[in-house]
């Protein structure tokens, strides 16, 4: 970890000389389960992170972290250096659904892990839920969506189960050892979410995230709104200058890349962060993919899209490259029109790759 961190270290430095004019609004330490690192080593990442870059002042500060790291001394060190957001990967309330899954915390830590981060001062808390996991029932996940309210979080992001290919879970499904939930199940449950969340006063602001109201995530909304952010460590990725970029996922390659100095060399030191040796994926975007972008990403916030900002962002109406597609899906209830918002109506959300396959050209 140490080693690792020390890397890391140096990459931030890197970008700091291609961000230099840049303030940002959000940091956020995720991609895994950086609480793990401890809080010395997350202190000397967020002491970095604003001795290079200019933060703004009401920066949104978060950490990921999974319940049988999140201590109480890991938030009561890094509440006074910003962090002012927790994203707890709870997933379930219920013991033998996460042993099912791989999880190694129980019912109990996760309620610790909510105190622990209330008792720093922290008054931004997000819970991760998994849904249509194999063996739940509606009465399950129901149960665990009130235990999250009863926690007093103020954001949830709830996510159903997917099996990917190569995984555990996605063999042991093929080998039937498994059985997923039925599709009627799956929607029920995703209904079952919207109607008591909706109850509870909380936001549906995006397809899978909740949240009482003025707590929305502001790093996801940059995100989903295709705006550029920098992006470091192995297997993240980023959004700069144009340009979508993934770094690579072997650790080893990573620190020697960084560590041995070679990157010295470049004579782009503005652009060295992205040094050929540490990058997996490169792509300059065209105007043409970033509108696709905009329309995928912004109709899976409820809001949706807005005429007006994509004309001003993009020169051109909307409608002019996708009218015929736009009015077939209003046709089919799909997408409405509210005012100049292009929105999913709420029976697509769970259609929504049906939708978005149509702003793909």
């Amino acid at each position: 970890m140490d080693r690792y961190l020390e890397a890391l270290l140096i990459h931030l430095r890197m970008g700091a000389e291609a961000a230099a004019e840049q303030t940002f609004s959000t940091i956020f330490l995720g991609g895994g389960t950086p609480s793990l690192m401890g809080p010395s080593r997350l202190a000397r990442l967020l002491e970095a992170v604003f001795a290079h870059y200019f933060i703004a002042s009401d920066a949104e500060i978060t950490l990921e972290a999974n319940p049988e790291s999140a201590t109480r001394e890991l938030f009561e060190t890094l509440s006074p250096l910003g962090l002012n957001r927790v994203s707890l990967g709870a997933q379930s309330f219920d013991g033998e659904e996460l042993a099912r899954i791989g999880r190694v915390h129980s019912r109990e830590q996760i309620f610790q892990a909510v105190d622990n981060v209330r008792r720093a001062g922290i008054d931004n808390l997000s819970l991760d839920l998994i849904f249509a996991l194999p063996g739940q029932t509606v009465a399950n996940w129901t149960s665990h969506l009130r235990q999250a309210l009863a926690c007093g979080v103020d954001h949830l992001a709830a996510y159903a189960l997917t099996y990917e290919e190569g995984t555990l879970l996605d063999r042991l499904r093929r080998e039937e050892k498994i059985t997923p939930v039925l599709d009627e199940t799956y929607i029920t449950m995703y209904d079952e979410a919207r109607d008591i969340l909706s109850q509870a006063g909380w936001t549906h602001y995006e397809i899978s995230n909740w949240c009482r109201p003025g707590y929305e995530c502001r790093h996801n909304r940059l995100y989903w709104n295709r705006d550029e952010y920098l992006a470091f460590g192995v297997s993240a990725h980023g959004m700069f200058r144009g340009i979508r970029y993934g770094l690579i996922t072997g650790i080893d390659q990573y620190e020697r890349t960084l560590l041995s100095g070679g990157w010295r060399n470049l004579a782009d030191r503005q652009s060295a962060f992205l040094h050929p040796d540490l990058l997996a994926e490169w792509v300059a975007i065209t105007p043409r993919e970033m509108a696709s972008d905009v329309m995928i990403f912004g109709l899976r916030q409820t809001e949706g899209v807005s005429l007006l900002h994509f004309k001003e962002r993009f020169g051109y109406n909307l409608m002019e490259r996708w009218g015929k597609a736009i009015q077939d899906l209003l046709e089919r209830g799909l997408l409405e029109q509210n005012g100049e918002m292009i929105r999913l109506t709420p029976r697509a959300y769970m259609l929504s790759n049906e939708v978005f396959v149509h702003f793909l050209d």
